[in-house]
């Protein structure tokens, strides 16, 4: 058996394969427990330079995290996890490095230079992993600054790289990665999105688990609107994920809820005043598990809002460094479980 890991700034994904058929036996995730020493990768790098053992303390926390998520996999696949000898871990910069407990500091100056670009092979036993003490850890390599091995992976897996069409691939996450380009050349960016679109600094954002709200319609009724949303393990809401956000802002603009600028409009029953802010609920009290209106904030439409600046600069910055227009480009990949999830007309 084998094991494919991708350490994102907010989330870990683990698959683990049968390495004679290719196939994924059983699929993990959980949160990056490096949250709780900064949301971004810019302030993990800065605990790394400034804390004695703060490289050590967030190398042995992301260790512990995966071990977790083997232990798991290999219980619902009835794996005897010595039988794993083969192991592929990706991520961005920052993530990569404190992988491999090498120091970062670099990273976080100009020209932002990664410690080390080529692949690395590495044995399970010098890393701590709970495979077999001999399995081969492979790390593909960087790209250049914050473009990292996640990037590499997404470029293979999407075959942008053998392709003759145009492809923008956009890899979103707290750190989100931007590629464009095909066989003859392929240019990367990456922008600090920050994590909204994964529900944090949204007032009742929450991870995609059960309980989120995944999907929302709004119909615009003579006297007011009418809100249907799903929610993912068909139960009462208790938040909203990053997909739910996609649709929400689209429908905003498409019932004039919201301006072209984001503003929301105050002419509706839906409207609740708090404090300095104003909301649009989703879901009234009496329809949520926590006995609380689920709103919208005009706070949480700006950090969309700024989410969203930040990696539309990183596709225009890309597409002007290639000489093209936008109607050049004729694929358009989003990568990663919110990729998956989301209603691309609304996007």
């Amino acid at each position: 058996y084998g094991i494919a890991i991708d350490i994102g700034t907010s989330k870990i994904v683990c698959h683990l394969v049968d390495l004679h058929s290719g196939n994924s036996i059983a699929v993990g995730s959980l949160e990056n427990p490096q949250l709780a020493y900064g949301e971004d990768v810019i302030s993990r790098i800065k605990y790394c330079m400034t804390k004695r053992n703060g490289l050590e303390e967030l190398h042995d926390v992301v260790i512990d995290a995966i071990n977790f998520l083997i232990e798991e996999l290999c219980k619902k696949a009835k794996v005897d996890p010595n039988n794993i000898y083969e192991a592929v871990v990706v991520g961005n910069t920052a993530m990569h490095h404190i992988f491999l407990k090498m120091h970062p500091d670099y990273l976080a100056l100009s020209p932002y230079v990664p410690g080390i670009r080529q692949s690395v092979n590495v044995k399970a036993r010098d890393l701590g992993l709970s495979i077999n003490k001999g399995a081969n850890v492979y790390i593909p390599p960087i790209i250049a600054g914050f473009v990292g091995a996640d990037a590499v992976a997404d470029i293979i897996a999407t075959g942008m790289i053998e392709s003759n069409d145009l492809v923008l691939l956009i890899d979103i996450g707290t750190n989100t990665e931007v590629c464009l380009g095909n066989k003859d050349l392929i240019w990367a960016a990456s922008c600090a999105s920050g994590p909204a679109f994964e529900g944090a600094h949204i007032r009742f954002g929450m991870k995609a688990i059960p309980g989120a709200i995944e999907h929302v319609k709004i119909i615009s009724r003579s006297d007011d609107y009418e809100v249907d949303y799903s929610v993912i393990g068909n139960v009462r809401p208790v938040g909203i994920c990053g997909s739910a956000m996609i649709d929400i802002i689209a429908e905003f603009l498409r019932n004039k809820i919201i301006d072209k600028s984001g503003r929301l409009r105050t002419d509706s029953n839906r409207i609740r005043r708090e404090q300095d802010d104003i909301g649009f609920i989703i879901a009234y009290s009496d329809e949520t598990e926590i006995g609380r209106d689920i709103l919208i904030t005009q706070r949480d439409i700006r950090q969309i809002q700024l989410a969203k600046a930040a990696i539309s600069a990183a596709c225009k910055i890309l597409i002007k460094k290639a000489g093209i227009s936008e109607k050049d480009i004729d694929k358009v990949y989003i990568a990663g479980s919110f990729g998956r999830h989301i209603n691309v007309e609304n996007a």
